[in-house]
């Protein structure tokens, strides 16, 4: 129950090498993909080889200003957001990068936090609209199929209460565990709604620093704190007339909470530093993966909030509880890979879908996912076998209670399995750790903590 989710590619524009460095390094430790140029020609050579979500740009170098950047790359790539950084906090450059179609911009220095909490809301803005288009025109094509697989009675009475939870316009809570498909019932919702043609905003409360929230959320007027260099509308304002998903929503400053039970109640919001207030007429639907009531009675998450947002609850079961719609899934995750990969004639063989029953999924359906991938990259040959699927799994989080029919004969627990894996790929590459390594996708350490307990010399 949760869609295709693809590694986000980011490009940074300075000519300050360290500033390029450091960016790209923050970058891929959050988990993006991270390319530098130095100046607009350099940019402008690898956006024609690559696709790129998101533009970090510096206003000032050469040749080229982040404006020039910033009008090509909005001609060329609209879908590519762009940030500009300027070192020089002018309200008349800020003013202007907004007006020439800039997502955001951040005043050197900045902390890193920042960066990255600017960076996440830009792509969450722009798979959030790719996601809503995609399933309006699927479902416009398909009819009745929503973008959940599975055929299990668990999955299907989900299906049934997110059409209904479409068809009112009343606050809805989705809970479940990380990687259920939360955001994707929340897009669901949203596009099958009467607010379908109007904006979808999510915003994860567990990424936003807290000195951000209020003014993320509500906005901000010129001069209500040191660097609002102009006026400024919060996500809610955004949402207007749509709906905003509060995803973990139990991360979210009491303080913050008071004000969004505010909005529920009143209908209006104020930015930070003004005395005016404004309507506005946004839906509010919210997700978290935490007890929401035992945050209640704990204080950590005020009890009049939780009864307005839980209006209509839905709760996405565990992958283990329906674990019949593995092959369903797999096969749905596999064929994205085919194109990928340009290898048309992947499948799996019939030990392989076995294997992928022994396992818990503490990591839920985006743990299979990730599972797949993995072993669609790595396998040999078009037959996606046992160990292609081992390689992906976290041995810790992994317990086999049974044994399991091997593809090359013989009953195998998970252990006694991994440790053959290990011994013939050793024994492939004469003992040359470094490709063992290499091949099965993990670092020396992990290599050596395994032989140890496995006994491999």
């Amino acid at each position: 129950m949760v869609t295709t989710t693809l590694t986000h590619k980011i490009l940074i524009v300075d000519d300050q090498a360290g500033m390029r460095r450091s960016l790209s390094i923050l970058l891929k430790k959050a988990g993006f993909l991270a390319e530098e140029a130095e100046n607009g020609e350099q940019a402008i050579e690898l956006l024609a080889k690559d696709h790129f979500d998101a533009v970090i740009a510096d206003l000032k170098m050469s040749p080229g200003t982040g404006l020039d950047l910033l009008l090509y790359v909005k001609e060329r790539y609209p879908s590519t957001e762009v940030i500009i950084m300027t070192g020089y906090g002018t309200v008349e450059s800020a003013v202007l990068a907004m007006k020439m179609g800039a997502f955001d911009y951040i005043s050197k220095p900045f902390k890193y936090e920042e960066i990255l909490h600017r960076v996440r809301k830009a792509i969450n803005t722009v798979y959030d609209k790719r996601d809503i288009d995609s399933f309006l025109n699927s479902y416009k094509r398909e009819g009745e199929n929503l973008p959940f697989i599975g055929k299990s009675r668990q999955v299907q009475a989900v299906v049934s209460l997110i059409k209904k939870a479409s068809e009112v316009d009343l606050p809805v809570l989705i809970t479940g565990e990380t990687g259920t498909g939360k955001t994707l019932a929340a897009k669901t919702i949203h596009a099958l709604s009467k607010r379908a043609n109007k904006p979808f905003i999510s915003l994860n409360c567990a990424a936003v620093p807290e000195n951000l929230f209020e003014s993320e959320l509500f906005g901000h007027i010129r001069g209500a704190f040191t660097g609002a260099y102009l006026e400024r509308k919060g996500l809610i304002e955004e949402a207007d007339e749509g709906s905003i998903l509060l995803d973990e929503i139990g991360s979210m400053p009491i303080t913050i909470q008071t004000k969004l039970l505010d909005v529920l109640q009143d209908r209006h919001i104020r930015r930070v530093g003004s005395n005016k207030s404004k309507r506005i007429d946004v839906r509010i639907l919210a997700a978290t993966n935490t007890d929401l009531e035992h945050a209640v009675k704990e204080g950590r998450f005020r009890e009049d909030l939780y009864y307005r947002i839980n209006v209509i609850r839905i709760h996405l079961p565990p992958l283990r509880e329906h674990k019949e719609d593995i092959p369903l899934l797999a096969q749905y995750f596999l064929d994205p890979c085919k194109k990928e990969l340009s290898r048309p004639d992947l499948k799996f063989s019939n030990g392989a879908l076995d294997f992928l029953y022994t396992h818990d999924y503490h990591g839920n359906i985006r743990e299979l996912q990730n599972i797949i991938w993995r072993a669609a990259a790595l396998c040999q040959d078009s037959l996606i076998k046992k160990e292609d699927l081992a390689l992906g799994f976290t041995v810790q989080l992994f317990n086999v209670q049974k044994s399991q029919s091997d593809d090359y004969g013989g009953p195998k627990t998970f252990e006694e399995w991994e440790r053959d894996l290990l011994v013939k790929t050793i024994e492939k590459h004469s003992h040359n750790l470094t490709k063992v390594c290499k091949e099965l996708g993990i670092g020396r350490t992990t290599l050596w903590r395994k032989m140890k307990k496995y006994d491999i010399s």
